[in-house]
């Protein structure tokens, strides 16, 4: 009898821990990942803010999705104060939680506050940096940049090719005209891009501005041959592109008899990133330089530099999970192990938590436009695999190096 009370105890004890940490992400965020990507922005937005109470493991995704939604629907202050609480959050997570970890290894990384991938961490500067831009807040957004630098410094390989966000850097830098900074965030772009010309006009701008003659003509070979090297003086408008649906975590297993479970996340591609940027007015096309981030690329880089830390924790939870299963066997009846070693077996999930408002492609479109003149009839049009969009921009008049700043977002 108190075998058999033992065996019950057991059985109920392991079904209880599977129900904990099944793998399932917040329904509110759920319900307003949906909702964005059926056209309601609005009521993702209404979704996310009446959940106040995802709080634990899903605090962060809860807010850099929010961030997400709320820039996307032009609420960029209310966007930058979600984004902001998140990375409040990430600077208390950095503290080893060894309570979780140890739950962790006892069952699976679902037990675990979710910290965010180190791309998706570089993401959140990324939009807090936009949010300011086009609040006009750009003390603030430099002080976003210079957080991304950091990030960019602690992890350079994963990161190396968000282009975006290193280009976004070094434009806030110009913005306050910091000219020596942007002109040394440039050339690390530069350096990263497939092709270093995409970098050339604002390069030969910023060496002529600060005396550098050689450098910059150096630089103006550079720039492809029907675009005339850009003044100093001109205006500009500048476009933040969002392309398409970023990519999603999914579960990669490997199983060794007799019931040995090896899981692990992997991102699967959902769209494209290739885009394009087009401005033109009534008198024409406008001239400009687009770079593009794969978010794929980046996600993919970010989470294979993790690899080794996740094989050897994996390696370590399923030597555990074996262990215990054969302790299981010696104490208890066949049908007991037999259920014992099921449960252990689907509790190895991978966590596959991920923000997946993020889009496919970013791409940082600048366009130079004559200053002291009125542009009439401005469109904004972006095109590529995810879809097309368009943005009308108001009559405007920009003085000689002022910039204007516009968000578009396909969703498909």
């Amino acid at each position: 009898m108190e075998t058999i009370r033992r065996s019950y105890g057991l059985t109920a004890l392991l079904l209880g821990g599977l129900l904990l940490v099944g793998g399932c992400t917040a329904a509110p965020i759920r319900d307003a990942r949906s909702a964005f990507y059926n056209g309601a922005p609005a009521s993702a937005v209404e979704t996310l803010s009446e959940a106040e109470e995802v709080e634990g493991r899903d605090r962060l995704l809860w807010l850099m999705e929010k961030g997400a939604i709320l820039h996307h629907a032009g609420r960029y202050e209310a966007s930058a104060d979600a984004l902001l609480a998140a990375t409040r959050l990430m600077d208390r997570q950095d503290i080893l939680n060894v309570g979780q970890q140890t739950a962790s290894l006892a069952t699976n990384d679902w037990a675990t506050e979710y910290k965010g991938e180190y791309s998706e961490r570089l993401w959140v500067h990324t939009y807090l940096m936009m949010n300011f831009l086009m609040r006009h807040r750009y003390d603030s957004a430099l002080v976003e940049a210079k957080k991304a630098l950091k990030v960019f410094k602690d992890h350079p390989e994963p990161l190396k090719r968000a282009y975006f966000t290193r280009a976004l850097t070094a434009l806030c830098y110009e913005n306050l005209r910091l000219y020596n900074d942007a002109y040394i965030e440039y050339k690390k772009l530069a350096e990263v891009l497939p092709d270093p010309a995409a970098a050339a006009p604002d390069l030969y701008r910023l060496a002529r501005t600060l005396g550098f003659n050689d450098e910059a003509e150096r630089y103006r070979a550079m720039i492809p041959a029907p675009d005339l090297p850009p003044s100093p003086a001109a205006a500009e408008v500048v476009i933040f592109a969002a392309t398409g649906k970023g990519p999603v975590k999914v579960s990669g297993d490997i199983v060794v008899p007799p019931s040995i479970r090896f899981s692990f996340p992997r991102y699967l591609r959902r769209s494209s990133a290739e885009a394009v940027v087009a401005l033109a007015g009534a008198d024409g096309p406008m001239t400009g330089t687009l770079v593009t981030t794969d978010v794929a690329s980046v996600a993919e880089d970010a989470l294979s530099a993790r690899a080794t830390r996740l094989a050897f924790k994996e390696t370590a939870r399923a030597a555990l999970k074996e262990s215990a299963a054969r302790a299981i066997e010696r104490k208890n009846d066949e049908l007991v192990s037999v259920l014992a070693r099921v449960i252990l077996f689907i509790m190895e999930e991978p966590d596959t938590r991920a923000w997946e408002t993020l889009p496919g492609g970013l791409t940082l479109a600048r366009f130079r436009v004559a200053p002291e003149v009125v542009h009439r009839d401005l469109t904004v049009r972006v095109s590529g695999e995810s879809g097309t969009a368009s943005l009308s921009i108001p009559e405007l008049t920009l003085r000689a190096g002022q910039r204007v700043f516009y968000a578009i977002r396909t969703t498909r």
